[in-house]
This record gives C-alpha cells, structure tokens and sequence, in this order.
C-alpha cells in the first residue's frame, strides 16, 4: 500500500446553477484533474486514465442529480487525500437525502446514483447545521505497476458524521 498523506489538497472547487453549465465544468474538472492528481499531467497508466473518467463522469451525474432535486445551484469540490481523490457536490436541500431508484425504466433517467456507486469506493452523504447537503464519492488511486508499497498501510483521514448510500 502506498503512504497516505494526512493532508488534504484542494484540486478545484466549480459551482453551477443550470444544466448547460455541466459541461464546461466537466471539461474544467477534466483539467484540473490532470494537473492536480497524483500523476502530475495526463494521466500514462490506462487504471488513472479510467479513473480520471469515472471521477469526472461520478463528479457530472451528481452535480445534476443536485440540479434537478434541489433546484441549484450546487457546489462540486474535489479534494486530493492521501491516496484517494473525493468528490464532493453541495446543495441547499438537506431534507431531501439521495435515493436510488433501482425500479426506474430505462431512459426515464434516475441512474446517476447508482452509477457512482458502480464506479467509487465509496459513497454518502451528509448534512450541515448551516443547511446544506453534501453528496461524496471517494475513489483510490491505483499504484502504478513496480511502485513502492509501504508495508505500514495507509492512514485514512476522518470527516464529519456521513452516511453511506
């Protein structure tokens, strides 16, 4: 296992208010991504380059899942934390948890959810005392073949009480 760092680095942070707004911000994210994640660039090996694309694509479903329930705008930060990248998508309806919808017909929408779930590690969700909601999915950075492990393990940073999807 590679060292964790018990820092945290901020990679960007967008906000959007309307669905149009989507794309640009994907393609903004894109970029950071490539500048800011471990790989420093385009990501080379092919697990970050599919990485890259499930943050982005995770990143993108969630920001319109919050659009479209919670009526915008919503808020996307994506954090570097040891050795895993977490997005996180704020809104301003935090009675309303995530739902999946697993009964829905195809093409009636409503799959961003469970798609997150097929691509991250992990995902939850939880609310502020400042009424706001933050839906998060956390994804490991893969080691590249021949890196060094660290035979310590890895250190896993807290947050605040969430609950998992």
């Amino acid at each position: 296992m590679q060292q964790a760092r018990s820092e945290s680095c901020l990679i960007g942070s967008w906000t959007v208010s309307t669905v149009e707004e989507l794309a640009p911000a994907r393609s903004r994210l894109q970029e950071a991504l490539c500048q800011g994640a471990p790989w420093q660039g385009a990501p080379a090996e092919p697990a970050h380059r599919a990485l890259l694309q499930n943050i982005v694509l995770a990143a993108s479903e969630l920001m319109a899942n919050a659009l479209r329930h919670a009526g915008g705008p919503a808020r996307l930060d994506v954090v570097l934390e040891g050795t895993g990248i977490t997005v996180s998508v704020m809104d301003r309806s935090p009675d309303d948890p995530p739902v999946l919808s697993p009964d829905r017909e195809l093409g009636e929408g409503g799959f961003g959810l469970q798609l997150t779930l097929r691509m991250a590690d992990d995902v939850g969700w939880y609310r502020t005392t400042t009424g706001t909601k933050h839906v998060w999915a956390r994804f490991s950075v893969p080691t590249p073949p021949g890196a060094a492990e660290d035979p310590a393990g890895t250190e896993t940073v807290g947050g605040p009480s969430e609950t998992r999807v």
